[in-house]
């Protein structure tokens, strides 16, 4: 009965790594692409923005999120 438990812990920290490098890898790419700086970040505030008020949407929409992620939308999207 031990094996079953060794191939899920297994699975997990093979997931867990894939999740990590590919997060590394998005960054890493974003950040050394072609493109001037000034325009890659427009492009990620433009996109980051879109997916935070996408979720302010939802969130009146009445779905459920997490306590954290609705503090962090009502953070982000709060008009100054």
């Amino acid at each position: 009965m031990q094996k079953p438990k060794k191939v899920v812990k297994g699975a997990f920290k093979i997931l867990t790594g894939v999740v990590i490098g590919s997060a590394i890898g998005s960054i890493l790419g974003l950040t050394l692409a072609p493109k001037k700086g000034e325009d890659t970040r427009k492009y990620l505030k433009d996109k980051s923005m879109d997916v935070f008020l996408k979720s302010k949407e939802a969130l009146k929409d009445d779905q459920k999120f997490g306590l954290a992620k609705r503090l962090l939308i009502k953070l982000l999207t709060r008009k100054k």
